[in-house]
């Protein structure tokens, strides 16, 4: 019997262990808008978005910061965090800027917004519930907190809002509820205005600053503390709120680290002459230039310091711009002090979306003696993400290509990635990309159904787009991987409801899906939005001038289609410049139909394979015109599916 207790002893202690080695992987999107393009300037959220990085950063977060953000530049920020955010432990995105609500929902506001006309809310703003969405499906803990109550600045008042024009009346932002293990904080209460105080921090962030700090603060005691602040900031007319519905603790800032024991002084001549020594080769390191791939998690270092002495400590001088550093039992923050010991389990994660060399700095001591050490770092794309990424995935590390881009050799890099990385789902699903443009099918869907039992969620969605596969499957898998925020799913599933193909008609969670995917940036659910809006259809309300809103939107994203459509001749050969501008003289979308005589046989379509070639390296993208296996489907698309690839998204028209 005592040895049973033994046993289940040692494995309780062997559990706990384990959960204290976990270095947890917390991730916060940081935002401040304060030079508005088409109202005055906010005078603090530059500021506090500065400072709030500051410390999430020093709570040893990984932080994507931005600041004045325009639409686009939104997007693909969001979309970096999202990659990095999947499976989180918690997920935090703070913002700071104009935000109000209309018809209960909230909305936050980019520098370039004008919303001018009805439909520029969609189009232009940021849904705070889409944001909350997304955070559901990729971890395990959001947070949601939002110094933006505000009263809406621009003089229209009404605005489309799914099938509706909807009056904003009410001041500030509105409640929001949340799911399970969520935190939603306001910097004022439902409905009040936030006020920007007289420093150079909003009350809210500079509190929220200050106290996220606490060593070993749970955050509900943590806000608690900054409501009090604000309220006596502000003689009471501030007063922060939040909803929560979390079921574990969180805490910001763990406890400080103690710094290693100094030696004894009978020591202290022997460790200071070894530590000398091992500052001397630690020189050696700032010679060397670290390539780390980005998008594989924490990459090992590999430094070999040349000492494990105890009285030898290192503290981190300079922590690198973007990224985290960390060790398998904790993440590293910028007030992180390492023993010579654990310098060689050393590891780095570049922050996707960022490619610019980072800098690590070292202290190191030893007795009275100290020198400085720097290391390069270098994160670089591997090849087959460069040959083979898809646009809008939200576990990919790249702008992506489309089918008809992806050229020789990418089989090749995408077959070295996954010998390389077997547990990265994402570079299976890309090597099943490869195969289906080189006419290799059944292998093809081997890899991207390997992929999708890995956790891919595209993948998923290209199961239902290749060959012949039933509808209803088809269906499940949209329906699946919608639910797990893919745009390209969200698009394809929300036209086969609101249109009722192959399901029960449901037309405004279908709509619902085209806005979200849409608001994501994806083209092709703009053009369906511009038909559905343009005609009409399932009760919708006619409006050329929505309907021009999303093709207006599309041609921001250099969507060939979209410029077709509005009658503008698509120049791409840079496609990260505007090629074209709207002439201002386009008020409506005017349908001009030509007669043509009515064929008698129409011949059946037949898929083709795409013949595969080099991308030439000045030239933009052209319009897919591969395999449509999934055209008589629900959302049709080619192989892939998505931005622009599918011969039945191509054809719309105005």
């Amino acid at each position: 019997m005592l040895r049973c207790f033994a046993l289940l002893a040692a494995l309780i202690l062997v559990g706990f262990t384990t959960l204290e080695a976990h270095a947890d992987r917390r991730v916060a999107l940081v935002i401040g808008n304060s030079q508005y393009r088409e109202i005055p300037a906010l005078k603090n959220p530059d500021k506090d978005a500065e400072d709030v990085s500051k410390t999430f950063r020093l709570a040893g977060f990984e932080v994507f910061a931005a600041k004045d953000l325009t639409r686009l530049q939104f997007e693909e920020k969001f979309r970096n965090y999202l990659a990095a955010a999947d499976g989180a432990d918690l997920a935090v995105v703070y913002y700071s800027g104009h935000g109000f609500q209309i018809g209960g929902e909230n909305f936050l506001i980019p520098v370039d917004a004008s919303l001018k006309d009805a439909a520029d809310m969609e189009v232009q703003a940021i849904k705070v519930n889409d944001i909350l969405r997304q955070l559901r499906s990729r971890s395990k803990i959001q947070m949601v907190i939002l110094d933006a109550c505000r009263n809406n600045p621009f003089p229209r008042k009404d605005y489309w809002l799914r099938d509706q024009l909807i009056v904003a009346g009410d001041s500030g932002l509105a409640q929001v509820t949340g799911s399970q293990n969520t935190l939603i904080a306001f910097a004022t209460e439902p409905g009040a205005v936030a006020y920007d105080g007289s420093g150079d921090l909003s009350p809210f962030s500079s509190a929220f600053s200050r106290r996220a700090l606490t060593p070993d603060q749970e955050i509900r005691s943590v806000m608690a503390a900054v409501r009090r602040d604000v309220v006596k900031a502000t003689n009471g007319k501030q007063v922060p709120w939040e909803n929560s519905s979390l079921i574990d603790d969180v805490v910001l800032m763990r406890g400080t680290e103690q710094p290693a024991p100094p030696p004894d002084t009978e020591q202290d001549q022997q460790t200071a002459e070894r530590g000398i020594e091992a500052a001397a080769a630690a020189e050696a390191i700032g010679n060397r230039d670290i390539r780390v791939p980005v998008g594989v998690g924490p990459v090992p270092l590999k430094l070999d310091f040349p000492t494990k002495d105890a009285g030898v400590s290192l503290k981190l001088a300079s922590y690198p711009a973007t990224g985290t550093l960390s060790l398998p039992d904790r993440v590293l923050s910028p007030q992180s002090s390492l023993k010579a010991a654990e310098v060689g389990n050393l590891r780095y994660e570049p922050q996707i979306g960022s490619a610019a060399p980072v800098d690590i700095g070292f202290q190191i001591r030893a007795g009275s003696a100290a020198k400085q050490a720097t290391v390069k770092l270098s994160p670089n794309v591997d090849p087959c993400d460069q040959a083979a990424g898809e646009p809008l995935d939200l576990q990919g590390v790249v702008p992506g290509r489309l089918p008809n881009e992806i050229g020789g050799g990418a089989v090749e890099a995408c077959e070295a990635a996954v010998k390389s990385y077997p547990d990265i789902a994402r570079f299976r699903y890309e090597l099943g990309r490869t195969l289906l443009a080189s006419g290799r099918i059944d292998e093809a869907r081997q890899a991207i159904q390997e992929a999708a039992d890995k956790g891919h969620i595209r993948a998923l969605f290209a199961l239902g787009s290749i060959g012949s596969v039933d509808l209803a499957k088809a269906n499940d898998l949209y329906s699946t991987a919608s639910d797990k925020g893919d745009p390209y799913a969200m698009a394809v599933w929300g036209r086969a409801l609101f249109d009722g193909l192959g399901v029960q008609r449901d037309t405004g969670k279908g709509l619902d899906l085209l806005l979200q995917a849409a608001a994501m940036g994806h083209v092709d659910a703009m053009k369906n939005l511009a038909m559905i809006f343009k005609e009409g259809r399932n009760g919708v309300p006619t409006d050329p001038d929505r309907a021009l809103a999303f093709l207006k939107a599309g041609m921001e994203r250099q969507d060939v289609y979209s410029m077709g459509i509005l009658g503008l001749a698509a120049h791409l050969a840079r496609p990260a410049v505007m090629a074209c501008k709207p002439p201002k003289v386009i008020t409506k979308v005017k349908v001009v139909r030509v007669p043509v005589s009515k064929p008698k046989t129409i011949a059946p379509t037949v898929p083709v394979t795409p013949t595969v070639k080099p991308v030439p390296p000045e030239t933009g993208r052209t319009p897919w015109s591969g395999g449509n296996q999934g055209a008589n489907r629900a959302g049709g698309g080619s192989t892939g599916g998505g931005q622009s690839e599918g011969g039945e998204t191509g054809s719309d028209g105005l």
